[in-house]
């Protein structure tokens, strides 16, 4: 006797292994010691930024900024689809994007700023589907 085994589709995040907050599904504390550094940009010219090409091993943030190199398809610049929520001051969020960089790596757009987590994280995620950036197909 043989019996049928139907597989059931399930969601898979390749992603678990990475914080919940670097993933956009929390909000950074930009305010606590030990956050990771940012700077301020346009979101539309985030995209266009000049690029590290290079990863300087004296960095501090090196080999986090290898590990969204790989995230990244290889590619220097900001990691697509990688869109986070950080609040840079109280009761303010802002919604920025990791980037390949040994010193800076996060980018957070002067012109997605919102009173509340809800509205950013909300802008978050619509700019990871028009832009979701590496897809896993198994």
């Amino acid at each position: 006797m043989s019996e049928v085994n139907e597989e059931v589709p399930l969601d898979r995040d390749h992603f678990w292994w990475i914080h919940p907050a670097l993933r956009g599904q929390q909000s950074l504390d930009g305010s606590a010691a030990g956050a990771l550094p940012w700077r301020w940009e346009k979101s539309a010219t985030a995209s266009n930024a000049d690029p590290v090409e290079t990863i300087d091993p004296a960095g501090p943030y090196a080999d986090f900024a290898k590990l969204l190199y790989k995230l990244n398809g290889y590619k220097p610049g900001p990691v697509t689809g990688w869109y986070i929520v950080l609040s840079p001051e109280k009761d303010k969020f802002a919604v920025g994007q990791l980037c390949v960089d040994p010193n800076i790596p996060v980018v957070l757009f002067e012109d997605n700023v919102y009173s509340t987590e809800a509205e950013a994280r909300k802008v978050a995620t619509e700019l990871k589907k028009v832009n979701p950036g590496l897809i896993h197909t198994s």
